[in-house]
């Protein structure tokens, strides 16, 4: 059975039952998927791309409509970030695609297929960016999403960036990378953000 909170001074509010269940079919129907690390292998990924991820469109309800994202921390890497979408599968599609990106190097997460977004701070006068995803953590059993983090990435939207990103390869793997519990409200982000940032600068300035 599915579940779905909506809040009813929304404008997306669903009055009628019977809507409320198709579009949390169809919700349960759109999978998206993070590869990140560093110096990922482009030909790899190339391969994975093109074998599973050229032929998409289309909208047939009984196929997964998948997303698929990638962050490298070495911008200068040959692989450039993907961010591919609209592509469809059916049930042996898709476990023939989760099996072959298990195979890349790299670490490999569900996301919610909504969540890419940004969150900024500012610190000495210089605006830093980030990338931020919600992934979707799933149990072994049932495979059923429980709430996840939030993974944050130092990107490259703001100029302020520019010489922290390119130097993300350098850092320690922990560092890569932020990692926030969903229970952290988001009022409290910035302590968190900022200390993070503060972090990875003092390691470029040794």
């Amino acid at each position: 059975m599915y579940s779905l909170l909506y809040y009813k001074k929304n404008h997306w509010e669903i009055e009628n039952e019977e809507d409320l269940y198709k579009y949390a079919a169809s919700v349960q129907k759109h999978i998206a998927i993070l590869t990140y690390g560093n110096q990922l292998n482009k030909e790899a990924l190339d391969k994975l791309i093109a074998t599973y991820l050229t032929e998409g469109n289309g909208d047939d309800p009984n196929k997964f409509n998948i997303r698929y994202d990638t962050y490298d921390a070495d911008v200068k890497s040959e692989h450039r970030n993907n961010w591919i979408f609209d592509i469809q599968m059916d049930d042996g599609q898709l476990l023939e695609f989760e099996t072959a990106i298990q195979r890349i190097h790299g670490t490999h997460v569900r996301i919610h297929h909504r969540s890419r977004g940004h969150y900024e701070v500012k610190i000495d006068d210089k605006l830093y960016s980030t990338r931020v995803y919600r992934t979707r953590d799933c149990s072994k059993i049932y495979r059923e999403p429980i709430e996840g983090r939030y993974l944050l990435f130092i990107d490259e939207e703001s100029e302020d960036n520019e010489l922290l990103r390119s130097k993300m390869h350098m850092m320690p793997k922990k560092l890569q990378s932020l990692s926030l519990s969903v229970t952290i409200p988001h009022e409290e982000w910035e302590i968190y953000v900022r200390d993070w940032i503060k972090r990875l600068l003092k390691i470029i300035q040794k």
